[in-house]
């Protein structure tokens, strides 16, 4: 029984990060509509607001960067996941041909060979160091982009009379941001024990 359960266990985390990963898609996109708006504001208010617009536009290309990244990982994922199906197989396989040979020692010399495919059928699942790597990738690029909305932030007292809609864009870019964070924080703790 215990066999069967790193199979299952497998399944279990490629729909986990499937779900943290679709909602770290989700908050990237917001966050490229949020810097389309956000260059359009800065293009109405004018040369005071020059900074702010290129920030924003450094934020929607920070969305659309950590967006790849996601889509990286959700390869990864697709390919954890027909790996998991693969080794679950193996694993039931494996758990009725053991049942069989403990009924005798001829049969067990008979079904040994087809227990040795099995076993070697489990392999790997997909190698942690890549989702490691990718995940490495997302929190740097995350990281980047809160230390651009408080940049944004600065950027926004500087705009005349658009400041106040302009701080608000600036605060909104931060939280999107920081709710990142704790996705990704999330999808290290569920992909720590792949091997």
């Amino acid at each position: 029984m215990a066999a069967t359960s790193s199979g299952v266990s497998a399944l279990h985390q490629s729909v986990l990060i499937h779900e943290e990963v679709k909602m770290v898609v989700r908050n990237c996109f917001e966050i490229n509509l949020m810097g389309l708006n956000a260059i359009l504001l800065a293009k109405k208010a004018g040369e005071s607001a020059r900074g702010f617009g290129v920030i924003s536009s450094e934020l929607r290309l920070l969305s659309l960067e950590l967006q790849a990244a996601m889509q990286r990982l959700g390869e990864l994922t697709q390919e954890l996941l027909a790996q998991a199906t693969q080794r679950l197989q193996s694993e039931r396989r494996l758990a009725r041909l053991s049942d069989a040979a403990e009924h005798s020692d001829q049969l067990k010399l008979i079904l040994q060979p087809a227990i040795t495919q099995a076993q070697n059928k489990m392999g790997h699942l997909v190698e942690a160091k890549r989702f490691r790597e990718c995940l490495e990738d997302a929190n740097r690029t995350c990281t980047f982009g809160l230390v651009l909305a408080r940049s944004a932030r600065i950027e926004s007292a500087y705009s005349g009379a658009m400041r106040s809609v302009l701080a608000e864009l600036s605060e909104s870019f931060a939280q999107k941001i920081e709710a990142v964070l704790p996705r990704l924080d999330s999808l290290q703790r569920i992909t720590q024990d792949l091997n």
